[in-house]
């Protein structure tokens, strides 16, 4: 069966995302999302506590209002729910600032005479006076940001003259299970690279009249440069398909290089446009590569270590396993009735004494779970009353 694809990607309330691919509808990792989850901001947490004591600390007599109203809960949650408000805020203002600039590279990419047409969008009403995470705990207003991007890509664009050969691209690995999208493709007239020339024998950018040089962009426009933007941009060429448009896939064009176009108000004409090396390249590939297995890895894991361990009876023997040492196991609403009949210390050993038709008259239990408590015991070597032990094979 051909799954039917109608959104490039997926976001979850955890911020987590992930790809359909278009042919089967598979789930693939994001790319941005397994960086993310596997590389620690510690800012960000602090970042949370200051919002919400900030925010407690300039409305005193709401927090005490609240605290006599309603309790201590209530209160604590209005300062938590401010930190939250001006999270989404934040996360509004990111998008707000990835839209503007998928606009400026649509326009840069239109045919001549096209691009006039292509307008930037405008700042949501909520959004003005908002300031946008420029990452390591520093912010700036939002319009300055776009202000100051707009006026780098521009220039950019002034000084390169770049062909676009993709733009706002998703490109997908099936067979290592991520996917994501690219900023853009270009194409560099006159420029080549040359491997291991540059300084501590990293490859530079060199000029060379008749070529054409094909690189992988990303753009940026946080004040700190981060490690995981090579990680980024290697996964992203390392995709084995793109799909230029909605379910048109192809193959991944192969690039010669990748760079990061760090857009910033520090530099004079607004840029940065900054190779990665080949060193470089595959290093990132390697830890891409390491923090993708992590991440799924830990999504597979158990909250739970592992099997209880219980104090030897006195005569020496080993307990059974009780109903509490078993949660977080896999039998899930079964757990609760049968610990609200039989007690907080009752053993597995005493779920066994019951028949199927006891089962049924606990509240809470029905035919369903009554197959849930058969494969828990199976699982411990038990089996209900009544019922033969070569039916563990068939629970």
């Amino acid at each position: 069966m051909t799954a039917v694809v109608t959104e490039v990607s997926v976001t979850n309330a955890d911020d987590s995302r992930y790809y359909p691919y278009p042919r089967t509808g598979q789930l693939l990792d994001s790319v941005t999302t397994a960086i993310g989850m596997t590389d620690r901001k510690p800012w960000i947490e602090k970042w949370h506590g200051t919002s919400s004591t900030a925010w407690c600390v300039d409305n005193l007599e709401a927090v005490a209002r609240a605290k006599v109203l309603q309790g201590r809960r209530a209160a604590i949650d209005l300062g938590k729910d401010a930190a939250e408000a001006q999270r989404d805020i934040k996360s509004e203002a990111g998008k707000y600032v990835h839209d503007v600039l998928q606009s400026l590279i649509w326009w840069a990419a239109s045919a001549e005479g096209e691009g006039s047409g292509i307008a930037y969008p405008l700042l949501p009403e909520h959004l003005e006076g908002a300031r946008y995470d420029l990452g390591k705990g520093e912010s700036a207003p939002l319009a300055d940001v776009v202000e100051w991007m707009v006026d780098g890509f521009i220039s950019f664009v002034a000084d390169f003259g770049p062909r676009f050969a993709a733009t706002e691209m998703p490109v997908y690995n099936v067979e290592l299970g991520y996917a994501g999208t690219l900023d853009m493709i270009i194409i560099l007239a006159g420029y080549a690279v040359s491997r291991g020339t540059g300084p501590k024998g990293a490859d530079e950018i060199v000029a060379s009249p008749g070529s054409r040089l094909v690189v992988c962009v990303d753009a940026k426009t946080g004040k700190a440069m981060e490690g995981t933007w090579k990680e980024q941009v290697a996964a992203y060429r390392r995709a084995t398909e793109c799909a230029p448009s909605l379910g048109d896939l192809r193959p991944m064009p192969a690039t010669d290089c990748g760079a990061v176009l760090h857009l910033r108000p520090d530099y004079p004409d607004g840029y940065s446009l900054t190779l990665v090396s080949s060193r470089d390249d595959e290093l990132a590939w390697r830890r891409f590569s390491k923090a993708l297995s992590i991440y799924r890895e830990r999504q597979e894991v158990k909250d739970k270590p592992g099997p209880a361990i219980r104090p030897l009876r006195t005569d020496g023997t080993m307990p059974g396993p009780r109903l509490c040492d078993v949660y977080g196991e896999g039998y899930g609403r079964a757990l609760n009735p049968l610990r609200s009949a039989l007690g907080a210390k009752a053993e597995l050993a005493d779920v066994a004494r019951f028949t199927a038709g006891d089962l049924l008259t606990v509240k809470g239990i029905g035919p369903k779970l009554v197959g849930a408590v058969r494969e828990m015991l199976a699982d411990y070597g038990l089996c209900l009353a009544g019922e033969a032990p070569a039916l563990r094979a068939v629970a």
